[in-house]
């Protein structure tokens, strides 16, 4: 039974908004306990003695099989709707982080991210983000935003609780705790999930008969604007894979990716290396995580009026810029210094894939597009967080791989600057 049932159809505002709640509070432990990964990082590695690459390669394979997924999860929900997926991400990472508390070997660690985390994300990246597109269109940026600030509150609240309940008692019993907090928030989106407005009577927006009507008068003026539909017809995938802009647009999220999860898993150590403890690198974590929930807020809300491409290239040409910083940092100053520019612009870019995505090929058949670009972002951060790891083992130093990040991030504003939309060139 989803909210709007249990109100009988009357519902005080616009259904939508509850959509966005529910996905809200999902982000804050799903996005949160992802990007909590790092902290868990050491304690594991001094048990067992696995080298960094060793244990990164369980998060990579994860992140693989989470990208390789996502389309055909993202086709099952256009087809079937998203509820049933998003319980499945809710039964999948609970066990899995439970099962994870009770690993005495490097394969258990791998079977785990694979069968449960890694298929659990999966379900959810092809049904939460690209169900909010529906319901929304002049405020596509804002609602997403929203959603995805969740995200942004996860990693201000989870790293510190995760290093608290690792020193308070051990990495096993977070993992406990980390299984029934994501587990309770993920069947909640389940509850109140529903597929798209029109299913319940209603409009995209909260839009009434008449307001169709007033735009409809608008558009044959020749007043219409362009900034909410600038694909013009929705396409399918197969006709979306025609178009040059979605393999460009594959091209960026894989340098995001690389980038995003290097520094989600490899922060911590990185920190911990320079001298800090882990409770201090748990903080810079979630500075990080305040100045995500800041940046997908206002980037969200920003593109709606720059647009999502332009805003794009100043979120990844920041980060760029910041990765490079990294690498000479020392001093705390300097890692705060970092965790707020780079937070930001992470998260600005966040919200930004989805509803790109939405504006360039249309919601028609978003939840199988979004997850073909969402396993391409999914390749780059298996590479980030792997390649990271490598690097560390070989090197003693993480600064090759900050450096390579950043000319990914480079490369990927070059690509959106010759971003065309698919209207207007086909190969």
């Amino acid at each position: 039974m989803s909210f709007f049932r249990l109100f009988k159809g009357s519902f005080p505002f616009y259904y939508g908004w509850a959509i966005v709640g529910a996905a809200f509070v999902e982000h804050i432990f799903a996005v949160g306990l992802h990007n909590s990964q790092g902290v868990f990082f050491k304690p594991m590695l001094a048990d067992f003695g696995w080298t960094r690459a060793m244990l990164s390669g369980a998060f990579a394979v994860a992140s693989l099989l989470m990208g390789g997924l996502a389309p055909l999860t993202g086709a099952l929900a256009d087809r079937y709707g998203p509820r049933r997926f998003i319980a499945m991400q809710a039964l999948s990472m609970m066990a899995g982080y439970i099962l994870l508390s009770r690993v005495g070997a490097l394969w258990q660690v791998y079977l785990i991210f694979i069968l449960f985390l890694g298929l659990g994300r999966s379900a959810g990246m092809g049904s939460i983000i690209p169900t909010i597109p529906r319901w929304f269109e002049a405020k596509r940026g804002l609602s997403q935003g929203l959603v995805q600030a969740g995200g942004g509150l996860g990693t201000i609240i989870l790293p510190p609780l995760v290093a608290y309940l690792i020193l308070s008692r051990d990495w096993r019993f977070a993992f406990v705790v980390s299984g029934i907090l994501v587990g309770m928030a993920t069947l909640l989106a389940a509850w109140v999930y529903r597929r798209r407005p029109q299913d319940l009577g209603l409009l995209p927006d909260g839009k009434t008969a008449s307001d169709l009507l007033d735009q409809s008068s608008s558009e044959s003026k020749g007043h219409a604007a362009s900034r909410v539909h600038p694909a013009g017809k929705a396409l399918d995938l197969r006709q979306a894979l025609t178009t040059r802009s979605l393999w460009q647009l594959f091209a960026v999220a894989a340098t995001a990716g690389f980038s995003h999860q290097l520094i989600t898993v490899h922060l911590v150590p990185h920190a911990t290396d320079k001298g800090f403890s882990t409770a201090t690198a748990a903080i810079f974590m979630s500075v990080l995580g305040i100045a995500n929930m800041l940046g997908k807020l206002t980037m969200g809300v920003v593109s709606d009026y720059i647009g999502r491409q332009r805003a794009l290239m100043i979120c990844l040409g920041t980060a760029a810029s910041l990765l490079l910083w990294l690498t000479v940092a020392e001093e705390m100053w300097a890692f705060y210094l970092f965790a707020a520019i780079y937070g930001f612009a992470y998260g600005g870019w966040m919200p930004l894939f989805p509803t790109f995505t939405a504006d360039l090929f249309g919601v028609r058949s978003l939840g199988v597009i979004y997850g073909t670009v969402s396993a391409a972002n999914a390749v780059g951060a298996a590479s980030g967080v792997f390649l990271g790891g490598y690097v560390f083992d070989v090197t003693h130093s993480y600064v090759i791989a900050f450096v390579l990040a950043a000319a990914f991030l480079a490369l990927g504003v070059g690509l959106l600057a010759s971003l065309r939309r698919p209207r207007e060139q086909v190969i």
